[in-house]
């Protein structure tokens, strides 16, 4: 049998390489499994402002379960959101979005099938707007690309169309489903001036984003934090 003797400094350089795949491998996973790009030049995800005023958003409704539970609880706090609606959902639920506008929320376009790839981008952005237009008379200003991805030339076309590209700088991370503990925790612990706030009031089943969704409003408020649209967080920057 051969032994093998390294040196101190052959295991230092091993030990080094080691901790560099390690690093490696786990911001690759950190990028795969965390649907954010906030740092996309050119893209909205937040306000540069003093004030203590933050943006909830909820993505890929309006869901006919869910939906109406956070509007709810909207409507009890007296808090305003927007919602980035996906088209095909807002063809079935023409009356959850009249609901929105009714009570003084904000509506989205979110595309019309969730396709994270955008091949279509242009008519989907069109199909969900005018999905949106006839349930309410008003047409969608703010676009989030499913899953916050948005490449340069995806980002341009968005413009020419009329839209502006709105990510997050706050993941509840809901879409996980980590617990209500969990959901409240991540915006509340990471929360600043200007934040814009990413949930979900559709996709899937949503009763962990409803259950936190009280809790988070009243932390917030807590804290001095006011809760406003988009398009008013907007004014601040």
């Amino acid at each position: 049998m051969r032994i093998y003797v390294l040196s101190r400094r052959k295991l230092l350089l091993g030990l080094l390489f080691l901790f560099t795949v390690g690093g490696i491998l786990a911001i690759t996973q950190f990028t795969l499994t965390t649907p954010s790009l906030v740092r996309t030049p050119g893209t909205y995800y937040m306000a540069n402002t003093p004030e203590k005023v933050v943006a909830l958003t909820f993505d890929d409704g309006p869901d006919p379960i869910d939906t109406p539970d956070i509007l709810d609880i909207l409507k009890e706090k007296e808090a305003r959101a927007t919602f980035f609606v996906l088209g095909k959902a807002a063809q079935s639920n023409p009356a959850l979005l009249k609901r929105l506008v009714k009570e003084g929320h904000e509506i989205g376009n979110h595309g019309f099938n969730h396709d994270y790839q955008q091949r279509h981008l242009v008519k989907e952005m069109n199909q969900t707007d005018q999905a949106v237009y006839a349930a309410t008379g008003y047409h969608t200003y703010f676009y989030r690309p499913p899953g916050g991805f948005v490449s340069k030339t995806q980002l341009e076309t968005t413009n020419r169309n009329g839209h502006v590209v709105a990510l997050w700088s706050v993941d509840s991370k809901d879409w996980r489903n980590p617990g209500v503990k969990q959901i409240v925790d991540n915006v509340v612990k990471n929360v600043f001036p200007g934040s814009i706030i990413l949930m979900h009031d559709g996709g899937y089943q949503r009763s962990q984003t409803v259950k936190s969704l009280g809790p988070i409003i009243d932390a917030l408020r807590a804290r001095g934090y006011r809760l406003a649209t988009l398009s008013e967080l907007k004014t601040l920057d």
